[in-house]
């Protein structure tokens, strides 16, 4: 991998297109190579794979990607920090750059060109892996939105909030577990791999960062083989999740309306008491099928 230049010299950089980085809006820069280097192996992508990755930024990440995989789709949100990593990045013709919020699909879904690019990978007959250092604020809607897409990727390497990564691994019954947990946990095993201290970062943020991996269950539930069945499965965990501490009783009926189904008549008697939070993702999927 080649090096590159001091932070300072990407600040000047920065500042020559009237871009300052803000920690208030997540765009705090990882300038530690050997981290650079060690996401892109956890990754693990082969040479025919495709990497999409979220928020290049200055392309630190980018460049130690784009030699192991067939393709990198990047999407940037930010007009001049494309301009930068473009130039940074025009030696690697492999390299595709998308301008424009990676949620920016009809409701805040994914934008097209990521299910495009996943779609174009598998058709290729290669993998789709998912690799980002996340701004913090969008980290949860997009789990939200990859969990919805047409076909999931393989992999995802994530650098995101301590806490997301916390939430995203806790099992069910423990306090950090949620509706995001159960849905993202349905579809991929979640491992937190590795925590990451504010001092690596510029702006340094106020809170520590992980990293977590999640990787696409080999037997997912055959009920949530489509997109749409995803869908309206985090929907009604959500819903579920909102009134975590009621018995299953109270909050089943407005669930499932929420769906436009009907709750099961009468609550199976083991789970009549039960409450959301002491489901796992497979007893939350059995719930799911049985509202009618």
């Amino acid at each position: 991998m080649s090096s590159r230049e001091p932070f300072a010299a990407y600040l000047a950089k920065m500042a020559a297109v009237g871009f300052r980085p803000s920690s208030a809006m997540g765009q705090n820069f990882l300038l530690d190579p050997s981290l650079h280097r060690w996401l892109a192996a956890a990754a693990a992508p082969a040479p025919v794979d495709t990497i999409v990755e979220i928020g290049p930024g200055l392309g630190f990440l980018t460049r130690e990607l784009a030699p192991r995989a067939r393709r990198v789709v990047a999407v940037e949100l930010d007009a001049r920090l494309l301009a930068i990593v473009r130039a940074e990045l025009a030696d690697q013709p492999h390299v595709e750059f998308v301008h424009g919020d990676a949620l920016g699909g009809p409701g805040r879904s994914a934008a097209p060109e990521i299910p495009a690019a996943i779609e174009a990978a598998h058709a290729r007959g290669g993998a789709a892996l998912l690799v980002a250092n996340l701004p913090y604020a969008v980290a949860g809607p997009l789990l939200a939105a990859v969990a919805a897409l047409p076909e999931l990727p393989e992999r995802a390497v994530l650098l995101v909030q301590r806490e997301l990564a916390e939430r995203l691994a806790a099992g069910a019954g423990t306090t950090a577990y949620g509706g995001l947990s159960a849905t993202v946990q349905a579809l991929f095993r979640v491992e937190l791999l590795r925590l990451v201290a504010p001092e690596v970062f510029r702006p340094r943020p106020k809170v520590w960062s992980a990293v977590v991996q999640l990787d696409r269950r080999p037997d997912p539930a055959p009920e949530l083989a489509a997109a749409a069945a995803r869908r309206e499965f985090a929907v009604f965990v959500r819903r579920l999740f909102q009134q975590r501490r009621k018995a299953l009783r109270s909050v089943l009926p407005a669930a499932a309306a929420a769906i436009g189904r009907l709750a099961p008549e009468p609550v199976p008697p083991a789970l009549s008491s039960q409450r959301a939070e002491q489901l796992g993702p497979a007893e939350l999927i059995q719930l799911w099928a049985s509202c009618r």
